[in-house]
């Protein structure tokens, strides 16, 4: 399905038809932008952010309009590693093929694309070694699908180009030529293409290109022959060749969009190039930005590129000019800046996480009315991610015509399929079930240390990943760029806490998902592996670590639901600590994850607000304030939360009272008594007042959701 697009408009209806020269949703010629130099168009996020979705939308304006090609390259660098062993492919050659296939169809009011440059140089390199059944095998297949897609043969996508690959056979009858020799197959591949695909004028210039790219060639059919000898060699060899091949793929779009084209304002072309962060898409994409930056290249190409990448490539490209989304609306700012610079033909545009408004937008179409604090809870739990706020809203919308929805059951609405929307995402975001199931108890961690006291719990006996699980884990949040922030920082309106990104799994949104599947998961799961199991680990790990980790292990008591000893140890240090770090201190610790609901009633609401005060008439009023204090805090921390005016005031209370009972804080407990009601009506990070030894806990980070 489709992934609807929200606060992307300024690509689908702004930039790209600019660059193009046709409207995405009318039949309407735009104003071409760069006639003489184009950018590739770079959009990077993170994943759910809705990089696909961005190309989808241009592949369904554009898709038959105007000669255009998308390319999966994760998928083309699946292929690679399947034909390893197959020396007449590469990940450049099998992207050339498949935009060969979808641009060279006709398209109306577009002048047909022939490829008399590339076609030759495709079949030289897909020439086979004798006896290579694999390689012929590839070659038949490749061949085919070229000759049908580019209308030199008649048949279907699928066609079977025996025929063809048996003509060269025949031409190699010749006993007396070794069994294994690839310059006979390239040869007698190279004479047939010609023989039966060009003529002429075209054949004429076709070698003499060859002959130019490959200086000291007899002639361009022998040029040919080294093409795919080098081709075969690998490494430089084939990288140099892969050069050329896109040469002759741009300069025959630039022969097709002549001067009158250009005079008649054609739309260009267009080429979607998906998931370029792998080996194979950025191959392809460095040999488009180097031929473009070439100073041989005075003629430019009309091809439009908008590719895009997971994270932002920032190391790889220093020289590319980058714009956020509103800037592109009226023009894209770009020139290039450092000619001959590769990636100075760099456009990057990050895709940022949707606002509230956006989301507003999704909830639309609900049937009755919502619960006030919906948007912005529904906000603070997805960071505006796209593909969780799309799919919690949709899960919205169609509960709200049965029920009315709030805020706590977000993440256990049923999705389309029935199942719970968390359970959905969690599969979309992490999809290889056993990473995912390590996963989510390594979420309860601070950091990769305590990490490492769950291994033996997280991972399964026998499946190898008590030894190796969790450096597997953590290479793939570093490689899947889950650790960072969406766009890189914290968003405005994003929950109180201000040193996210911290944690083992550090995107708050992925690790609210992983938190609250092991909460479901947990009464199912075996001893060792359950809730308050895994926090019992974590607890007994920070306390073994000693002074300085008391913060941690309030946290992980509070977070197994046992509240009773967190009150009494906030107590005892509340005269013995500085005012500041008592308060970091209780602000880390109240922003513990939740326990699963078997076994636990969430009465924090009510027991911030005085209702159990009788069960600890014996204590004192420093106690029972702490008691309140803490509650408030642990309720108000939660992403679905609504900051309700008495809570959020009882803070400033509670605060205020024991201000005057602190032997030496008075000042700074006054002052959050002051600020701290402000920041959770707000829900802005509170403010800290900590020594140097009560921050050195603030480089943890409260487990979200």
């Amino acid at each position: 399905m489709r992934m609807p697009l929200y606060a992307r408009d300024p690509i689908l209806r702004a930039l790209v038809p600019r660059l193009v020269g046709l409207a995405a949703d009318r039949r309407e010629l735009v104003a071409q932008e760069h006639r003489a130099d184009l950018p590739v168009t770079l959009v990077t996020g993170r994943h759910g952010m809705g990089r696909t979705a961005i190309l989808d939308s241009l592949e369904d304006a554009y898709r038959g309009r105007v000669p255009l090609g998308r390319v999966d390259a994760a998928e083309i660098e699946q292929v690679r590693w399947s034909r390893s062993t197959a020396a007449n492919t590469s990940a450049v050659v099998e992207t050339l093929e498949r935009l060969v296939c979808e641009l060279a169809p006709t398209v109306p009011g577009a002048a047909r694309l022939r490829f008399s440059r590339l076609l030759p140089g495709l079949f030289a390199v897909s020439s086979w070694h004798r006896g290579n059944e694999g390689e012929q095998a590839l070659a038949r297949d490749r061949i085919a699908r070229l000759l049908v897609a580019c209308g030199l043969e008649k048949g279907t996508a699928d066609a079977d180009g025996t025929d063809w690959t048996y003509d060269v056979s025949e031409r190699l009858a010749d006993p007396h030529r070794r069994r294994h020799d690839l310059a006979p197959v390239t040869e007698a591949v190279v004479q047939q293409y010609f023989g039966r695909h060009t003529r002429g004028r075209v054949e004429r210039l076709v070698h003499q290109w060859y002959q130019s790219r490959l200086p000291g060639s007899e002639d361009g059919e022998a040029a040919l022959i080294r093409l795919s000898l080098r081709f075969h060699q690998g490494g430089d060899f084939q990288h140099a060749v892969e050069r050329i091949l896109v040469a002759a793929f741009l300069e025959d779009l630039t022969d097709a969009h002549g001067r009158w084209q250009r005079i008649n304002r054609t739309p260009r072309p267009l080429v979607l190039l998906d998931d370029v962060h792998t080996a194979a898409g950025q191959r392809v994409l460095d040999l488009l930005l180097e031929h473009r930056a070439a100073p041989e290249s005075a003629t430019r190409d009309p091809l439009v590129v908008v590719a895009t990448r997971l994270g932002d490539g920032a190391a790889l490209y220093p020289d590319a000019t980058h714009r956020e989304l509103p800037e592109l609306v009226y023009t894209s700012g770009w020139e290039r800046t450092v000619p001959g610079s590769p990636s100075a033909g760099l456009l990057v545009v990050p895709l940022t996480p949707l606002t509230r408004d956006d989301l507003l937008l999704m909830l639309d179409p609900a049937e009755g009315p919502l619960h006030r604090h919906l948007p912005s809870a529904l906000h603070a739990l997805t960071r505006g991610h796209p593909q969780g706020s799309r799919m919690l809203c949709e899960a919205v919308v169609r509960a709200s015509g049965q029920r009315a929805v709030v805020p706590e059951e977000l993440l256990d609405l049923p999705a389309e399929e029935g199942r719970p929307v968390a359970e959905m995402l969690l599969e979309q975001l992490i999809p290889q079930p056993q990473l995912r199931a390590h996963l989510l108890q390594l979420a309860l961690a601070r950091d990769r240390t305590a990490a490492q006291a769950l291994v033996p719990a997280s991972a399964p006996a026998g499946d190898g990943l008590a030894g190796a699980g969790l450096s597997s884990a953590a290479r793939y949040l570093e490689e899947e760029h889950w650790t960072a922030w969406a766009d890189g920082s914290a968003p405005a309106t994003s929950p109180r806490t201000d040193t996210a990104g911290t944690a083992f799994v550090p995107d708050p949104f992925l690790r609210a998902l992983l938190l609250h599947e092991a909460r479901t998961t947990s009464a199912t799961a075996p001893p060792g592996r359950r809730w308050e199991d895994l926090h019992a680990l974590l607890r007994e790990h920070h306390a073994a670590r000693g002074a300085g980790h008391e913060p941690d292990v309030l946290r992980h008591t509070l977070a197994a639901g046992d509240a009773d000893p967190v009150v009494s140890a906030l107590t005892e240090y509340f005269g013995a600590w500085e005012a500041g770090r008592w308060l970091d201190t209780l602000r880390y610790a109240a922003e513990a994850p939740r326990p699963p609901s078997d076994g636990w009633t969430d009465s924090r609401a009510e027991i911030a607000r005085g209702a159990h005060d009788h069960r600890y008439a014996e204590t004192d009023d420093v106690r029972r304030s702490v008691n309140r204090l803490l509650h408030a805090l642990w309720y108000l921390s939660e992403t679905y939360a609504e900051p309700l005016p008495d809570l959020c005031d009882d803070l400033g209370a509670e605060l205020a009272f024991l201000s005057m009972r602190h032997p030496s804080g008075r000042a700074v407990l006054n002052e959050a008594a002051r600020a701290w009601p402000a920041a959770a009506r707000e829900r802005k990070p509170y403010p800290r007042y900590g020594s140097a030894e009560g921050s050195a806990r603030d480089d943890s980070v409260r487990d979200e959701e």
